[in-house]
């Protein structure tokens, strides 16, 4: 089914109402809709204006710092999505991480470079780092249009080769992504090559030439993995009479367009290559879905060939948890590795006026955080954040939150939007929470953060035998598995320990003793690759079944004496030095 969680459905656009932006209020439109980050491009919506050239250069703040390890460090984050005045700017002098949008910002450099600067210009130490958001699984330069006025214009036609569809042919859903032919099977319906047809091919059983498109933001779905399609999204200049954003170039260069400056991207609509299951039955000319799965490893060729361009700078993934979720065929080509940072909206606090807590709530706890932060604490992994909504669409209030509270001003839902920080740090997500409007810039999350872990991982699981409905998993606690693999060669497997901080493990073992000596056992540092079998889950007939005999995380250790009994204990340790104690050990005689 689909996930609400993970797609938006709204509609109607945003127009005409006044968000508050702390301390001051600023009319206009929402810049992204309720929280779903996705752009609202009306003539009406968008800041007036064409392409502009490069402004008089100021100099970046950052210029010579790894901003890419200043985000893996930094503590806390902020986001909005509207235009900012000096008051905002100051605000958010205040937070290491800020993600601003260009476009519906009309954001200049100067602005960004004076955020960069943090509260003290002087003192490079509380430099901000700064994300700019852009669009990679829909063209927002299509906001509106009829496919007779894209066929009208160039940059819609490319060779006439598209709309594409899923090469591995109708009824394919659920199988392999893994080596597919990334440009897709061409209908030559006289659009460019990176639009889709699959929705057709899903709901009437053929491609109608049609373009694919979101009827909630009213642009077309794309396919990231069509070169042409990077190129697109490389070098757009931003101009708001024809709905197109600032580029990659545009924003990330210092001479280019805009010369933006930006430490790096914020990319959205990710979910265009979401599970095909997740679409099931729909078929619907007002509900926001798609049937294009096989354009997953397209989107992280997208995302790999963005990092080798732009090697210093930050790459953060909004959603896609598909790919971090073995039950998916998507985890066999997730940009893991490529990535610093996952984006997780919803988490506890969704968007929907109707109800307070979001109704998928106790899945993302259960089901879905266990396996994310899984590969987010890999050797190669990333950081996460959540984001949580204090009111609905149209800025509508949720039953028993007055969003005033997250600047003080008022008490009401207090301990709601308190539980939605502590329970995003409790699986070792780093919070915020804002408006549905992504306007409302305040310090709540941050004001509310520990001011020191003291407090060991606890341990999870990836295997939940209760994950419909969703109750709490059975911790699998320390070493779960040790199967000798040749002479002198032990490999161990366990499972994944969450903190507020990332989450090492560190290996315990010895010769048998009358108890088992902490103090005198040999430690290592782990560093686990995924367990055998860990990939393939998602190919199991009952895949969240299968998790149940096979680990995430798994290391051979070598050098061992043949003949010899050893006992293995592993421990979680986080970043801030705290060790769980658990005395679990498995004993094996090589």
């Amino acid at each position: 089914m689909m996930r609400p969680g993970r797609w938006c459905h709204i509609a109607s656009l945003l127009k005409g109402t006044a968000f508050r932006i702390f301390p001051v209020f600023l009319a206009g439109t929402v810049g992204l809709s309720a929280g779903c980050g996705k752009q609202t491009l009306s003539g009406a919506d968008a800041p007036s204006g064409q392409s502009v050239q490069p402004p008089a250069f100021a100099p970046d703040p950052n210029a010579g710092l790894d901003v890419r390890k200043m985000a893996a460090n930094a503590a806390s984050y902020a986001i909005t999505y509207g235009a900012l005045d000096a008051a905002a700017i100051q605000n958010l002098k205040t937070y290491p991480l800020v993600i601003v949008h260009p476009y519906n910002g009309n954001i200049t450099r100067d602005q960004i470079m004076s955020i960069k600067q943090g509260v003290n210009p002087s003192d490079s130490g509380d430099n901000v780092v700064v994300l700019c958001y852009i669009s990679i699984g829909e063209d927002s330069r299509t906001f509106g249009l009829s496919d007779a006025q894209m066929l009208a214009d160039s940059r819609f036609v490319g060779n006439g080769t598209g709309p594409v569809v899923d090469p591995r042919g109708a009824g394919a859903s659920g199988t392999s992504l893994v080596g597919l032919d990334p440009l897709g099977t061409p209908t030559n319906g006289g659009f460019a090559s990176f639009y889709l047809n699959d929705n057709a091919v899903h709901c009437n059983g053929a491609a109608d030439g049609s373009p694919d498109s979101n009827p909630n933001f009213k642009t077309r779905f794309v396919n990231a993995g069509d070169p042409g399609w990077y190129q697109v999204v490389s070098d757009m200049t931003m101009n708001t009479n024809n709905h197109t954003p600032p580029g990659l170039k545009e924003m990330m260069t210092n001479n280019y367009g805009r010369s933006l400056g930006c430490d790096g991207v914020f990319l959205d609509t990710l979910d265009t290559a979401a599970p095909n299951k997740y679409t099931g039955s729909i078929c619907s000319n007002s509900i926001n879905f798609t049937n294009s799965e096989w354009t997953a490893q397209g989107f992280t060729n997208f995302i790999k060939r963005l990092r080798g361009e732009y090697q210093d700078k930050v790459i953060l993934q909004n959603r896609g948890l598909f790919y971090f979720d073995p039950r998916y065929a998507h985890y066999d080509v997730s940009a893991r590795g490529f990535i610093d940072i996952n984006f997780f909206e919803s988490y506890y606090l969704d968007n929907n006026s109707d109800s307070v807590v979001s109704p998928y709530y106790l899945d993302n706890k259960y089901n879905v955080a266990p396996k994310l932060m899984a590969e987010a604490n890999r050797p190669d992994g990333f950081k996460v954040l959540s984001l949580g909504y204090a009111n609905g669409f149209n800025d509508v209030p949720k039953p028993g939150i007055d969003i005033r509270t997250l600047l003080g001003q008022s008490i009401l839902g207090f301990s709601t939007l308190l539980t939605d920080v502590t329970e995003a740090l409790d699986v070792g997500f780093h919070p915020y929470i804002t408006s549905a409007s992504v306007e409302y810039i305040n310090s709540f999350a941050k004001n509310h953060l520990p001011l020191i872990d003291t407090t060991p991982p606890h341990w999870s699981s990836v295997y939940n035998a209760n994950y419909d409905p969703p109750l709490p998993e059975t911790p699998r606690v320390g070493i779960q598995k040790a199967v000798t693999t040749s002479p002198g060669s032990v490999t161990l497997s366990w499972d994944v320990a969450l903190d507020m901080n990332r989450v090492s493990y560190r290996l315990y073992y010895q010769t048998p003793g009358t108890s088992f000596d902490f103090a005198t056992a040999t430690k290592l540092m782990l560093t686990p690759v995924p367990g055998d079998g860990y990939a393939q889950v998602w190919n199991s007939a009952i895949p969240s079944q299968a998790l149940s005999t096979v680990y995430p995380y798994q290391q051979t250790i070598t050098g061992l004496q043949t003949g010899a009994t050893y006992r293995f204990v592993i421990r979680a340790v986080d970043s801030a030095g705290n060790e769980d104690t658990n005395t679990n050990f498995i004993e094996v005689t090589l």
